[in-house]
Formats: C-alpha cells, structure tokens, sequence
C-alpha cells in the first residue's frame, strides 16, 4: 500500500499534469491503461485512451488553468482491497473562462475572459505501482464562480452541518444506509456513532467547501462534505482510533470527508473518508499532510 509522501506525490504530478496545457503523455503513466474516468453528467469512460480522446479538449477549454491541492487541505487515502489506497484530494482550480466552457455550461454567468475558480473534489484510487485504476471529479457548474467572489454558506452542505450539530437526525432519510467499515447499518446506528464522542464539536474544515454533484436520472445526488471534529482525547478512544495515542484531555481535531447520497434534500446513504492516523491532529495544527 501506498504511503502517504507517495500518495501526495502522485497527486500533485496528477493535477500539473492536468493543468493547461493539458499534458496526457504526463498522464499516461500516472494511470492504468483500462483506467474507469466517471465524469459528473456523462457516460462512463474505460480506457486511457478513450478518455484522452473524448476529454482533451474540455481540459484545455480551462484557459490557463492552475489546478492545486487545496491550501491548507488534507488529501485523505484510506486503505481498499488488494493494497489499493481509494484517496479524495480537494482541489482548487484558477483559470480564465472560455467560449468553450459558456457552449458546455450555458446556465453560468461568467464571461469568456473573465478570471475564475472552482473547488472540486477528485476521488482515486491508486495500486501499490502509483497507478489510477479509477477517477472520478465531483464538481457541479454552480461550482464555477468568479475568481473574487466569495463563496456562500448557504448550500445544502452547511444544513447538513447543522444536522450535525443538532443531532437530532432531522436531515437523515428514515431508511438511510450507514456504511462503517465495510458494514451496512442504520440511520440510528450513524446518530448512535456520533455521540461516541463526547463533547464533540463540528465545523467546515477551513479553506474547503461543500460539493454537490447534479441529480442522475433517479434524482439521486453525490456530495462531499468537509467535516472538523474537535475534542477532547480520552483514553477510550485509542482503542475506537487505532494508530492515535494522545495524552488523556489533550484537545484534538479530526477532519474527514463525508460522502453522501442525497435524495429530495435527505441523505439516502453516508459513509466517513477519514484515516484516523492521519486525520487526528493535536488542535491548531495545519490539517494538511
């Protein structure tokens, strides 16, 4: 398995690679040659190569892009099978719009010329040879934004956030899916789960923003929510997070990403991207890694 200094290098030769001009031949040996690339909104592409033809020129249709881990940000690699590692990396994307992009995206009030921005989140996973065998960008065109203009706390996510903070369950679909190491439960069990621990307080981790992708055909949507857990270490929990040792009463911080299915606004299915080794940090330390 992959550790967490590869991983990062992967990923950053990933998004250069990515960034205008486009370079597939950097790409090529990054991923598998029967690589599965899952765009939001299109068919499901299984091939390097198929990917390179039908995708290039929307790459380059981002004018001068830059594309970035976010600063600041975790990138969060969480074992899979066979030695895989499946890995969400934050990325920020600067770049001028194009005529290109206003033909793709024609609900997007940005001019062709004008600086922009979007926050996405890529999901990979990665073989023990630094190889992609899977990709798949979570973004959505109201994601496209001025490259000025701030971002707004009045998404879907930031209720989801509150959910959370009040515990109460309230945006949760009575017959939600938990997914909790490999485990499916209930929309109990994921409300039991939380008050696991005490005093816990929940906030959008710094820097990040919730993501959610357009409904599919079943009015079913992906979405990301980048969650900071903060709270007190108690012994009790090296046991819940193995490869954490903290003194007892230590004040700690855990981010993780929560990825969710939304139906008609309530979660339909949740599980936690979060490798406690890594994702637990004394407070006031940097959540990068």
């Amino acid at each position: 398995m992959l550790s967490q200094p590869e991983v990062n290098a992967w990923v950053e030769d990933f998004l250069d690679a990515l960034s205008a001009p486009c370079d597939f031949n950097r790409l090529k040996p990054l991923m598998s040659k029967r690589v599965t690339v899952d765009m939001p909104g299109e068919p499901k592409i299984k091939k390097f190569e198929d990917w390179e033809k039908k995708q290039k020129d929307f790459y380059n249709s981002f004018k001068s892009a830059k594309r970035t881990i976010v600063k600041g940000a975790a990138v969060i690699a969480v074992p899979a099978k066979k030695d895989e590692v499946d890995v969400i990396v934050p990325q920020q994307c600067n770049f001028a719009w194009t005529k290109e992009l206003s033909e793709r995206y024609p609900n997007v009030n940005l001019a062709a010329g004008e600086k922009a921005k979007i926050m996405a989140f890529d999901r990979v996973k990665l073989s023990t040879k630094s190889e992609c065998s899977s990709y798949a960008p979570l973004f959505a065109p109201a994601d496209f934004k001025n490259a000025d203009r701030k971002d707004d706390e009045d998404s879907w996510g930031f209720k989801f956030l509150a959910a959370l903070k009040a515990g109460d369950g309230s945006i949760l679909d009575d017959a939600m899916v938990f997914v909790q190491g490999g485990n499916k439960s209930t929309k109990d069990a994921f409300l039991e789960n939380e008050k696991k621990i005490v005093g816990v307080e929940y906030s959008m981790t710094t820097g990040l923003m919730p993501v959610i992708g357009q409904a599919d055909k079943d009015n079913i949507s992906e979405a990301i929510v980048p969650i900071t857990r903060s709270f007190k270490w108690a012994d009790a929990y090296t046991e819940m997070f193995p490869g954490c040792n903290f003194s007892a009463g230590a004040d700690v911080r855990m981010v993780s990403y929560e990825c969710l299915e939304v139906k008609g606004s309530k979660v339909i299915k949740a599980w936690s991207h979060c490798d406690p080794a890594t994702c637990i940090k004394p407070a006031g330390k940097s959540g990068a890694n």
